[in-house]
């Protein structure tokens, strides 16, 4: 553990890379705004966390804080950042009494970090792994407000249908290990492993949402899966060869077929949730790669691709 952990520190030494180069594909600026009957937001807030709000009920996927690089070394721990987390809900307006549900994609710390933290503050029901339990067990969530995934299982919030789909976590060293206990805060980084990782098909009346948090597929999985819009997960995609990066679009976005795709899980999740995130260090995963190949890919089949920065909106 302490060869893999002083690995994923030295790869993140590299400095973060600009996207700057990518601003003609920024989604469009929009101010806040109320909102009318049957419209939804939907608010990036780095990593795979993505807050869908039609002004009643709110779901969040996966949480916010972003523990500096330090945190990953053997002898470090990391824990919720609560004043992150609280200004992140009050700049983006998530509210104690509508935040009725967070799903969480896998349990690895930047997805998973938080749940105890908002689960405590909002009195929201936490779906998850059986990982995720251990990890709102280790600190104080009572097993009523928490429920282990049944995949394929739609799943009715008011106007919002949900269903969670089996995935596959991108490359990594402890793909598939549990978290067996319950943990507590503070733990080392290491200690969040993934479980399984999940897919979310969401509904809001006619509008149909495919988030897809990891950068892996399993074939034919999404074989009678269609959205309108597509939030691929790239990271890593850039550092893998080619014939997984045409695997890869064939299996997600030639399957869902959307008419926009919004990348995610491309930011430096060490550096904090700001207006303008920064891509993770070309060493440790060849965000430019990831992104060229995802656009030339788009454009050849006539789909819109808009890359969103930290606390923005897109209105549908």
């Amino acid at each position: 553990m302490i060869i893999a952990s002083t690995f994923v520190y030295y790869k993140f030494l590299t400095p973060s890379a600009d996207i700057q180069q990518y601003k003609e594909y920024y989604a469009p600026e929009t101010k806040q705004k109320a909102l009318n009957q049957g419209e939804i937001k939907v608010t990036f807030l780095g990593t795979s966390s993505l807050l869908f709000d039609d002004g009643n009920p709110q779901l969040l996927i996966d949480g916010i804080s972003r523990p500096p690089l330090l945190k990953m070394l053997p002898f470090s721990t990391v824990k919720t950042d609560a004043d992150t987390v609280n200004n992140a809900f009050k700049k983006i307006g998530i509210d104690n009494n509508k935040l009725q549900r967070l799903f969480i994609s896998h349990t690895h710390y930047d997805h998973a970090l938080d749940l105890a933290y908002i689960a405590k503050q909002t009195g929201t029901h936490v779906y998850g792994s059986e990982s995720a339990i251990n990890i709102g067990l280790g600190n104080g969530i009572n097993m009523k407000q928490m429920s282990v995934y049944e995949v394929n299982t739609a799943m009715q919030f008011d106007d919002f249908t949900v269903t969670v789909l089996q995935s596959k976590h991108s490359p990594t060293f402890d793909e598939g290990e549990k978290i067996q206990e319950p943990l507590k805060q503070p733990a080392k980084a290491l200690d969040y492993h993934e479980d399984s990782s999940y897919d979310f098909l969401i509904t809001h009346n006619n509008k149909t949402f495919f988030v897809k948090p990891s950068t892996n597929y399993i074939e034919g999985a999404l074989d009678d899966i269609q959205a309108d819009v597509l939030f691929l997960g790239i990271g890593v995609l850039g550092a893998q060869d080619q014939n997984f990066q045409n695997m890869y679009y064939e299996q997600t976005v030639r399957k869902v077929q959307p008419k926009l795709i919004i990348p995610i899980h491309w930011d430096n999740f060490n550096k904090p949730l700001t207006d303008a995130l920064v891509a993770l260090p070309k060493f440790a995963d060849n965000t430019k790669n990831g992104l060229d190949f995802i656009i030339q890919r788009t454009k050849a089949d006539e789909i819109d691709l808009q890359i969103l920065q930290g606390f923005q909106s897109i209105y549908f």
